[in-house]
């Protein structure tokens, strides 16, 4: 009886554990996709760092984006990869050198690597 009792306890807690464990990963996974859909600067305009990023012929969206992490201009490369790859015109971007500011969202960055920006003004 004791053995029966103490198995079915398992049980129950190994089910509350898997439950909790779907919740968590539910949660990260939400907050996961609102870094990449939310379009957010990393800083505030008054406090914005200003650099210069030379963008290669045929460069990929991820190193693209570890240039500008190790600027301290986004905080996550990969999220930002991401961000950029679910917009629309990732696939035009530009060779050359561009003024990026950390106050910039992801969407402006691109218009600005895809020379939107200027043609727009």
């Amino acid at each position: 009886m004791t053995k029966k009792a103490l198995d079915f306890l398992v049980k129950i807690l190994f089910y509350i554990f898997v439950v909790l464990f779907l919740v968590y990963l539910f949660v990260q996974m939400r907050h996961f996709g609102y870094l990449i859909f939310a379009d957010r600067a990393k800083d505030q305009p008054e406090i914005a760092k200003e650099v210069i990023l030379t963008v290669e012929e045929g460069e990929s969206l991820l190193s693209i984006a570890k240039d500008l992490a190790k600027q301290e201009v986004v905080e996550n490369p990969y999220v930002f990869a991401l961000s950029l790859r679910c917009q629309e015109g990732y696939e035009k971007i530009q060779a050359g050198e561009y003024v990026i500011q950390s106050s910039q969202k992801p969407s402006e960055i691109l218009k600005t690597l895809t020379g939107e920006e200027e043609t727009q003004s």
